[in-house]
């Protein structure tokens, strides 16, 4: 068996879209993350992490929309609205799109990992935090949040986008 057939029978529903599998890849990283305490490892999960989370929308694009013509019209258009309602996808233009960009295409993280200290309310001395602990993104919209909290919100953004793809194809059918 080919790989590309194992990764076809890996998906529970063959009327799914593809790119469910490359999120459901990227949730797996995220998990990863989530418990990660060495800055290498973390740093070479969160590419490909971030190479995931991007891919969705490719994979959406290349595979899913050639399978059906009415499929492929749906997605445009959804990208379209995307697109026109940029505040509303936010998370696909200012995290998806711009930590893609970063990463993959100048190798620059966006995100402080190491011990940190931090003040909490009520307390006049910095609390240290062990490493990976908290991992906030340095610059952006989201600046301040954990990155692995954002790159969550990401996944869930794209979960509902392909809810939504796949209840309007199905009404289509």
């Amino acid at each position: 068996m080919s790989f590309r057939d194992w990764q076809r029978d890996l998906r529970r529903n063959k009327d799914s879209l593809a790119a469910r599998d490359v999120l459901y890849d990227c949730m797996q990283a995220l998990e990863m993350l989530q418990t990660e305490d060495s800055f290498n490892k973390f740093r070479v999960i969160w590419v490909a992490a971030i190479a995931q989370v991007r891919a969705v929308g490719h994979v959406l694009h290349k595979i899913d929309g050639e399978k059906d013509q009415k499929l492929k019209l749906i997605i445009a258009e959804t990208y379209n609205t995307w697109k026109m309602n940029r505040e509303e996808n936010a998370i696909f233009w200012d995290f998806i799109e711009n930590e893609r960009n970063s990463v993959l295409k100048q190798y620059e993280f966006g995100f402080l990992f190491g011990p940190l200290g931090v003040i909490t309310l009520g307390e006049e001395e910095p609390v240290e935090l062990d490493e990976g602990l908290f991992c906030p993104i340095l610059e952006g919209r989201y600046t301040g949040e954990d990155c692995r909290d954002i790159l969550s919100d990401a996944i869930k953004w794209w979960n509902v986008q392909l809810n939504l793809i796949e209840e309007k194809y199905q009404r289509q059918k």
